[in-house]
């Protein structure tokens, strides 16, 4: 497998993504290419939000994956937006691995594929991230939550993905003059996903106005997501 093609839609302006459980699964090995990437979630609300062209609109527009929570969504996009593929290169150190998997989800995906428009659901999403990166003996670092809810959400990723190396973290309640620290730090983690949960400051807008500053990494922002991982 040379290459990998992730169906699309442009909706009004708004490009949102259909990726299988397997492009999902590949991302963490098609994305191995020392750059930066960043998936974002879609509702409606978020939708028309991303039509101006302001900060939230060009974050939607520059990142690497956008996915829609929303089946009513989902069914728009796709009946009433322009269908187009989007081409990510496999580099050639995964492409046999990448082969293998194929092969064991492909079945898998097209029974899921065959039932109708898709919402992705951050958790899940995340946990097939996760898999693959543990797999691959990569490492995340995690920022946002608070204190105590950041504990124990470490706690709980560590016990569900012995493998998984978590390289650094930071609560979202950090202090401006922390910032040049917390960014160090990640660049010195060089972690393969950078997780990023509320409360933080400016939200998701974060990612794309720090991205800059790392290495390389998978950026994944969901509200909650701490909070789950912490069970509560």
């Amino acid at each position: 497998m040379e290459s990998l093609n992730i169906p699309c839609t442009v909706f009004d302006g708004v490009r949102i993504d259909f990726p299988s459980r397997f492009a999902l699964a590949a991302l963490p090995y098609l994305w191995d290419d020392e750059r930066n990437h960043q998936i974002c979630f879609m509702d409606s609300r978020r939708w028309h939000n991303a039509k101006s062209r302001d900060e939230y609109g060009s974050m939607i527009a520059s990142a690497d994956l956008v996915l829609s929570q929303e089946p009513n969504l989902s069914e728009k996009a796709r009946t009433q937006g322009a269908h187009a593929a989007r081409l990510w290169p496999v580099p050639f150190i995964h492409q046999l691995l990448l082969d293998a998997l194929y092969e064991t989800m492909e079945a898998e995906d097209l029974a899921i594929e065959g039932k109708g428009p898709k919402a992705y659901r951050p958790q899940k999403v995340l946990t097939l991230l996760l898999s693959a990166i543990e797999k691959k003996h990569g490492s995340i670092f995690l920022l946002g939550g608070h204190s105590l809810t950041l504990i124990k959400a470490e706690k709980n990723i560590r016990a569900t993905y012995p493998e998984l190396t978590i390289v650094g973290s930071m609560h979202g309640l950090y202090r401006r003059q922390e910032e040049s620290a917390l960014i160090q730090a990640i660049q010195k983690g060089d972690p393969d996903l950078i997780l990023v949960g509320d409360p933080i400051p400016t939200g998701e807008r974060w990612i794309p106005r720090h991205m800059g500053t790392t290495r390389s990494g998978i950026f994944f922002y969901y509200g909650p997501i701490l909070r789950w991982f912490a069970g509560r």
